[in-house]
C-alpha cells in the first residue's frame, strides 16, 4: 500500500497525471491502471490500487500455469503435484514481490503465458477461438511490454501445421484480423492523451515520428535495454552463468536440483510430442540464456541488479514445467521406495507424503516471508519523497533527475497535490524538449521557458530564479560568470547568489531539516534490520539518504563545526559502507578534532579499497596533523606507497 522503488513511482505518477510511462508508454497498463486509480476503497493509497493490478496479473498466471500443465500432460497429471508447483512458483522470492508492488511485469507475464497457452490448446484442437485469442492477446502485448515477443516463435511451432490445415473464408479472416485489431486498440491512447499535454510524457505521441519513437523506444535505443550495457563478449557469457546464481538463490538448491532433473526427464518423456517439447525448450531458452546474454546488464551495483531481476518473472513462470517433472519424478521414486518395503500397505502412506511435498512451498514462504514483510510496514521510499518535498522552502522549483529521487518524489506529489501546490517538480532531463515545455507552462502558468536554441538548466534557472526558490537534488556545475551557487539544505541543494555567506542560517536549516525528516532513523533502522529489509532497490534509497548525510557533513566540516558532522559521517558509513568518500570525510573530521592515528586508520582502510587523488590529499594532511618526525616521515613513506605515480599496479 506503499509505493517501492524503481520505475514505480514514475508509473502511478503518470496515471494520476493522466499522462503515460517511459518508452514504449504502457498504454494498456496505464488505461486499467485508470480504472484501479478510482477503485473506491478508501484504505488503499493510489500505490495500493495500482498494485492490486500487480496481484490479479500474478494470481491468474498462476492459474494458467495450471492450465497448462494439464494441457500438457492431459489426463495423467498428478494434481497434488501441479498444486506444489504452483504454490512453490507463488511464494518464490521474485515473483512474491512483483505480486505485492506497482510494476508492468506481472501483466507481461499474464499475456505470455496467455499468448503460450491459446498455442498449446489450438495446437490440441484447432478451433479458430484459440487462435483468435492468441492474436487478441499478441495485440495486447504488442499495447504493452515488447519483451512477450520471445514467446510467439515457440506459438508458431505449436500453431503452424494447424493453421495450414484450417481454410480462411473472408470471415474467418476478418474475425481474426479484428481480434488482433481489439487487442491493439489500447495504443491509441498515447497520441490521444498527448493532446491535452499532461504533467507526465515521455514524448510527443500526437506525430507519427513522435510515436514511433516513443514505441521504439529511441531515448533507450531500439531493441536495447539502456545505453548502459556492455558488448563486451565475455561479459555477455558472464551473464549465463549469472543466470545460474539467480535461480539457485530464488528456487534454493533443492528446487535448482529438481528444475535439472525435471529437464533431462522432460526430454525422455513420452507423456508430451516433441512438437511441444521444442516449442517448451525453445521458450526456455529465449526468455533465460539467450536474453541475458542479449540484454548484457552489467551488475555492478544493487540498482541494476533490481532493474535485471524483474526480466527473470517470465523466465521463472516457465521453469514450472520441468519443476513439475522433477517433483513428479521425485514423487513416484519416493512411492516406488514405499512399495517395495510396505507392499500394498504403502497406499495408507500416500497422503503423508503428499503432505511432505507440500511442506516445500510452506518452509520457502516462510523465509521470503520475513524478507517481504518490511516493505509493507516500513514505507521507506514514499517517505523519501515527503522529505525532498519537504526539504524545499514555499514557492519553489526543485530539480530531480535520478530515478530514485526523481520517481519517489513525483508519487507523493501526485498523490497529495494539495499539500504542495507551492512546490513544483521539474524533471530535468526533459526541459529542453518542447512537449515537456507546454505541459509546464498549462499546469504552472508562473513557469518561463524561453524559445531558444540548444536551450539549457542555465537558461531555465535565469529565467526563474527571481520568481522561485530553486532546489536540486545535484550540483549541477554553471561557468565561472554565472551568479549563482548551490548550498547545501539537507537532501537538497539550495541556489543562491555567489556572495551569500550566512551559514549559521545555512546550519539551522540543516538541522532543523534532520530532526524533522520522515527517514531520520533510517541508518538506526538498517543497522538492526538489515537482512530482513533488504532488497535492491530500497538499497538505492538508503544510498541517497547516504549521500545527503555527506553532503552535510562536509558542510560542518568547511564550516569549523566538525562535532556536528560526526554523527552524519556515521550514518553516511552505516547506510552505505561501500561509498569510501564516508572515510575521506570520517578522516577529516579526525585531523579537525587532532586525533591523528583515527584519521591515518580512516583514509588508509579508503585507499585500500579504492585509488582516488582526494584521498592522497588527504594522505597529505597527516603530515601537519602528525608533530614527531617519526610519524610525519611514516606518512610520507605511506604517500610513495599509494601515490599513481609510483605505482603501476594502482594505475593500472
Amino acid at each position: 500500500n506503499t509505493v517501492y522503488g524503481g520505475d514505480a513511482g514514475d508509473l502511478i505518477s503518470a496515471i494520476l497525471a493522466r499522462g503515460f510511462y517511459h518508452p514504449p508508454g504502457y498504454p494498456l497498463y496505464t488505461l486499467i491502471g485508470r480504472l484501479f486509480i478510482n477503485l473506491p476503497v478508501d484504505s488503499l493509497t493510489p500505490a495500493g490500487r495500482i498494485t492490486l493490478i500487480s496481484l490479479f496479473s500474478t494470481v491468474f498466471s498462476l492459474m494458467l500455469v495450471y492450465l497448462m500443465l494439464d494441457t500438457l500432460v492431459g489426463k495423467k497429471i498428478n494434481k497434488p503435484i501441479a498444486i506444489v508447483t504452483v504454490l512453490t512458483l507463488s511464494i518464490n522470492y521474485l515473483i512474491w514481490l512483483y505480486a505485492i508492488v506497482p510494476e508492468v511485469f506481472p501483466l507481461n507475464v499474464l499475456i505470455t503465458l496467455g499468448i503460450l497457452l491459446a498455442g498449446l490448446k489450438f495446437k490440441n484442437a484447432a478451433k479458430l477461438k484459440w487462435l483468435a485469442l492468441g492474436l487478441f492477446l499478441i495485440g495486447l502485448g504488442v499495447s504493452h511490454h515488447h519483451t512477450f515477443v520471445l514467446i510467439l516463435p515457440s506459438v508458431f511451432i505449436l500453431t503452424y501445421s494447424q493453421i495450414k490445415k484450417i481454410s480462411f473464408s473472408l470471415k474467418k479472416t476478418f474475425f481474426l484480423i479484428f481480434s488482433l485489431f481489439i487487442g491493439l486498440l489500447p495504443l491509441v491512447y498515447l497520441p490521444v492523451v498527448t493532446k491535452n499535454n499532461p504533467e507526465i510524457i515521455w514524448g510527443q505521441a500526437d506525430t507519427i515520428s513522435g510515436f514511433i519513437d516513443i514505441f521504439t523506444r529511441q531515448v533507450y535505443g531500439s531493441f536495447v535495454p539502456g545505453p548502459f550495457i556492455s558488448n563486451s563478449p565475455v561479459h555477455r557469457f558472464i551473464q549465463l552463468i549469472n543466470l545460474n546464481y539467480f535461480v539457485f538463490a530464488d528456487f534454493t538448491f533443492v528446487g535448482y536440483l529438481l528444475i535439472i532433473v525435471g529437464l533431462m526427464i522432460l526430454i525422455k518423456s513420452t507423456i508430451i510430442e516433441k512438437k511441444e517439447k521444442f516449442a517448451i525448450f525453445l521458450a526456455l531458452i529465449l526468455f533465460g540464456p539467450f536474453f541475458v546474454f542479449y540484454a548484457n546488464f552489467p551488475l555492478i551495483d544493487k540498482f541494476l541488479l533490481a532493474t535485471v531481476e524483474r526480466f527473470m518473472i517470465i523466465f521463472y513462470f516457465l521453469l514450472s514445467i520441468p519443476l513439475y517433472f522433477g517433483l513428479s519424478w521425485l514423487f513416484v521414486k519416493i512411492v516406488s521406495l514405499f512399495r517395495r518395503i510396505l507392499g500394498k500397505r504403502h497406499e495408507l502412506f500416500i497422503p503423508i507424503i503428499i503432505i511432505l511435498f507440500f511442506l516445500f512451498p510452506v518452509v520457502l514462504s516462510l523465509k521470503n516471508y520475513r524478507l517481504l514483510i518490511n516493505i509493507k510496514k516500513y514505507h521507506i521510499a514514499e517517505k523519501l519523497g515527503i522529505d525532498i518535498l519537504n526539504n524545499a522552502s514555499k514557492n519553489s522549483i526543485i530539480l530531480l533527475y535520478a530515478d530514485t529521487t526523481l520517481f519517489n518524489t513525483q508519487y507523493v506529489y501526485y498523490s497529495n497535490k494539495k499539500d504542495y501546490l507551492n512546490k513544483i517538480p521539474i524533471h530535468i532531463s526533459k526541459i529542453s524538449s518542447e512537449y515537456y515545455q507546454k505541459a509546464m507552462k498549462k499546469n504552472y502558468s508562473g513557469l518561463i521557458f524561453e524559445k531558444k536554441k540548444d536551450y539549457n538548466l542555465g537558461d531555465f534557472i535565469k529565467s526563474n530564479i527571481k520568481n522561485y526558490n530553486i532546489y536540486s537534488t545535484d550540483q549541477y556545475s554553471f561557468p565561472p560568470s554565472f551568479p549563482y551557487k548551490w548550498i547545501v539544505q539537507g537532501l537538497l541543494f539550495k541556489l543562491v547568489p555567489k556572495n551569500y555567506n550566512n551559514f549559521l542560517e545555512v546550519g539551522k536549516t540543516i538541522q532543523s531539516f534532520w530532526n524533522t525528516a520522515e527517514n531520520k532513523n533510517l541508518a538506526d533502522y538498517y543497522l538492526t534490520n538489515r537482512n530482513h529489509w533488504f532488497n535492491y532497490f530500497s538499497n538505492d534509497i538508503s544510498k541517497t539518504y547516504a549521500t545527503g548525510h555527506q553532503n552535510t557533513s562536509y558542510h560542518y566540516l568547511s564550516t569549523e563545526q566538525p562535532k556536528l558532522a560526526f554523527s552524519h559521517i556515521k550514518q553516511a558509513l552505516i547506510l552505505n559502507p561501500e561509498d569510501l568518500d564516508s572515510l575521506f570525510l570520517q578522516s577529516v573530521y579526525y585531523v579537525k578534532t587532532n586525533n591523528c592515528p583515527e584519521a591515518e586508520k580512516s583514509i588508509i582502510k579508503a585507499l585500500n579499497k579504492g585509488k582516488d587523488g582526494l584521498y592522497i590529499f588527504q594522505l597529505n594532511q597527516l603530515i601537519d596533523c602528525y608533530k614527531d618526525v617519526a610519524n610525519k616521515n611514516r606518512v610520507k613513506s605511506l604517500i610513495k606507497k599509494y601515490s599513481p605515480s609510483s605505482n603501476k599496479l594502482l594505475i593500472e
